[in-house]
């Protein structure tokens, strides 16, 4: 943490390469910290924000001299990552694990949301106690064997790949909530992006990030990420801060929802891959977003009625642990996603087009309850967590955290309701919000 005197700045690397095309809302934690300051007995704390890609890792640009934390986002960067940093045999792979590796050991923070969090763990699965699909071997391979904690899923395949998907379309786990959603609908009849699930995840109070928080639960954005598993005997220092719900979301009618199966073929792959490079033409995309287009517009799916099982209840959903050498470096896993709006009611219900596509989705969200005004009450509901998070990774004292406060909205705040909010058809910033 750089200080002056009074005033002290948390310079946080927001990991910022999205590898296989795959958005994120690594856009978020930028409009959340960047320049947010607050002020405790005298002294003034300040956030100060930069993108870092693997380029700049790769070269040794993340540092302990520029950088207190990094900061890995869920979604098009971590889980991105966590697919494509699933080949440690090669040497830039390798390199670029060692240098967060070594800016970790040196004292660095270390924060990651949702796919974040898979990143930097080693994998547990439920079905076969070890990884086995081919997602479940990247994510454990990718890890950068920096926590002693594992992330854990039942069992993980990406839907379309999966060659079992036939038969048991269920084992794709978590992805089927990631991907998969048309827009939700509102009792108001405003039309918003709503993947995932809001759950009322239960607080823990024995530790600094939660030890005034007035609740013992808050809702908190959940989009697939994993569970996590706490050794018997760690090596370090480990709190769970939070736990998921004891209710599983397979039980619960409004939050559960049914695999689905793909029956488009190759014909289907192949009339999905050609609109992409249509789509791509038009709007002068990157030609690396052809894949993920093509998995997103193959057709048709058929619903199945087996339902999605995580066993995830009551199962850690956020740890704090520092790392066991001489610099204590703070790092945080959270699996849910606190940059991300929540909303209250409403309930899942699955398609009943005639040709379904992952692009279009194949759930929804109906009669979700009426938001605030300007939305600011949902968008900014769990802002203070990531401060908090970034804070205490950045080794600000604990009785000097952030406070815990709604935020004000500015320009940026609301360019972000337009564009990642309320749904305007758009077909480019639908994609972007899968």
């Amino acid at each position: 943490m750089n200080e002056n005197n009074q005033n002290q700045k948390i310079r946080v690397a927001i990991l910022a390469d999205e590898p296989i095309g795959w958005g994120s809302g690594k856009h978020f934690f930028e409009i959340i910290l960047d320049g947010y300051s607050w002020e405790l007995r005298g002294k003034t704390f300040t956030f100060e924000t930069k993108y870092i890609f693997d380029r700049d890792i790769l070269k040794g640009k993340l540092s302990n001299t520029d950088f207190d934390v990094l900061l890995i986002p869920g979604g098009g960067v971590g889980d991105g990552q966590s697919i494509v940093k699933g080949f440690p045999f090669l040497p830039n792979i390798r390199k670029w694990k060692k240098n967060i590796s070594k800016f970790i050991k040196n004292g660095g923070g270390c924060v990651g949301i949702c796919g974040g969090a898979a990143l930097i763990t080693k994998l547990k699965t439920g079905i076969y106690n070890k990884p086995h699909t081919i997602l479940e071997k990247l994510y454990d391979r990718s890890s950068l064997d920096i926590s002693c904690v594992f992330s854990y899923y039942k069992t993980l395949a990406f839907p379309l790949l999966y060659p079992f998907q036939r038969r048991h379309p269920e084992n794709i786990g978590a992805t089927g909530y990631v991907f998969s959603f048309s827009p939700g609908e509102t009792v108001d009849g405003k039309s918003i992006y709503s993947g995932g699930v809001p759950l009322d995840f239960k607080i823990l109070k024995d530790n600094p990030i939660f030890s005034d928080f007035q609740s013992d639960f808050d809702k908190i954005r959940w989009w697939g990420g994993p569970a996590l598993s706490i050794p018997e005997n760690p090596d370090r220092e480990v709190k769970i801060l939070s736990r998921y719900p004891s209710e599983e979301l397979s039980e619960n009618k409004n939050t559960k929802i049914c695999a689905w199966k793909y029956t488009g073929g190759l014909h289907g792959i192949l009339f999905a891959f050609l609109k992409s490079l249509r789509i791509i033409k038009r709007n002068k995309l990157s030609l690396k977003n052809v894949i993920l287009y093509t998995f997103y517009f193959a057709g048709n799916w058929e619903l199945t009625d087996k339902v999605i099982n995580l066993d995830y209840s009551n199962k850690p959903s956020i740890t704090a642990e520092i790392y066991p050498n001489e610099n204590k470096a703070r790092i945080i896993l959270c699996t849910p996603h606190p940059e991300y709006m929540i909303w209250q009611g409403g309930h899942i219900e699955e398609s009943n087009e005639k040709f379904n596509t992952i692009g279009n989705g194949l759930h929804k969200w109906k009669n979700i309850n009426k938001f605030s005004k300007d939305f600011k009450d949902e968008l900014t509901h769990t802002w203070w967590m990531v401060r908090r998070f970034t804070a205490w990774a950045g080794k600000v004292p604990d009785d000097f955290l952030p406070p815990i406060e709604g935020n004000y909205f500015t320009k940026k705040e609301k360019k972000l309701i337009s564009e990642n909010i309320i749904y305007t058809s758009n077909l480019l910033e639908k994609l972007k919000n899968i």
